[in-house]
């Protein structure tokens, strides 16, 4: 095998790929903080082709990583490409700060490009001003994607889209997967190679992937399941839309639509509600919030 280089981090582990475009694989070591596995991201998701934590592998690949690494438990998936240079070249002249375009734009780090999409959440504050930011730092690694930068990318039209593909992932995880879906992540990327179904705007062909699952826990068919789900929903980043923003609509449609196929052969009546109850009680803890903001 060639070196590998380290495309990302997270406090699961590193993530490491051969760097080049033709190649599909991507390496995922448990490295990370305390109380996290890959066992667990390896049994929660369907998509990992292979693990490969033993001995055997270790002797024939250790030399691929830099010196000083040794063996540990190991993840080997699909590697999700990342944007290509116009699209990363539009991002830095568009939102990095001035004094730092050079640096980014030479940095090899940040040619590992995902886009995470921000339908609920704006940077543009309630008076109509962006947040001020304290840092002058900026990274196209896992890059935060919001509503009103879409807005001003021009590929507000699509949003829906985005929502709509996050509710039907997310029925899905709920009740084929039977899982919370705490703390997965969604970006946006180039679709495989071959791959029918794309979406095309500024930011060229890609389309929505769905991974890091390690968080993720069973949920049992029933109201206490039910409220781990909504915990899951509001302690994730800020990838779906809030109840009462524009998005909303379409993302509890469809999700609700999703929910009934999946459920609709399942004789249980209680568990055909349950997708119900979910949407009401995301949408009364968003409506709390709402009203103690406006209080302060």
């Amino acid at each position: 095998m060639s070196k590998l280089r380290r495309i990302g981090a997270g406090f699961c582990g590193t993530v490491w790929a051969v760097p080049t475009q033709n190649d599909t694989s991507a390496f995922k070591r448990e490295d990370g903080g305390p109380g996290r596995s890959l066992l667990n991201d390896f049994e929660m998701h369907n998509r990992i082709l292979k693990k490969a934590g033993d001995q055997e592998w270790w002797n024939k690949n250790l030399s691929s990583f830099p010196q000083g690494y040794s063996p540990c438990n190991i993840l080997l998936s699909e590697r999700i490409r990342p944007l290509p240079q116009n699209i990363r070249e539009l991002l830095i002249d568009k939102y990095c700060p001035a004094p730092l375009i050079p640096e980014i734009k030479a940095s090899d780090t940040n040619q590992d490009c995902l886009i995470r999409p921000y339908l609920g959440r704006r940077r543009i504050a309630p008076g109509g001003g962006a947040r001020p930011s304290r840092f002058q730092a900026f990274s196209l690694r896992n890059f935060p994607l919001h509503v009103d930068q879409m807005e001003q990318l021009g590929i507000g039209g699509d949003t829906n889209k985005y929502a709509e593909m996050m509710a039907e992932a997310l029925a899905m995880i709920h009740w084929y997967g039977e899982m919370d879906a705490n703390d997965v992540e969604f970006v946006l990327a180039p679709p495989r190679n071959g791959a029918q179904y794309r979406l095309s705007n500024v930011l060229g062909d890609h389309i929505m992937w769905l991974l890091d699952f390690d968080c993720c826990r069973h949920m049992s068919m029933d109201e206490k399941g039910v409220d781990q789900a909504v915990t899951a929903f509001f302690r994730n980043d800020p990838f779906y839309p809030r109840p009462y923003q524009p998005l909303w609509k379409d993302f509890r449609d469809l999700y609700l639509q999703t929910s009934s196929d999946i459920i609709s052969g399942d004789r249980d009546d209680k568990r055909k509600r349950l997708p119900e109850m979910f949407i009401e009680q995301t949408e009364e803890i968003q409506q709390k919030r709402m009203n103690d903001a406006s209080h302060n």
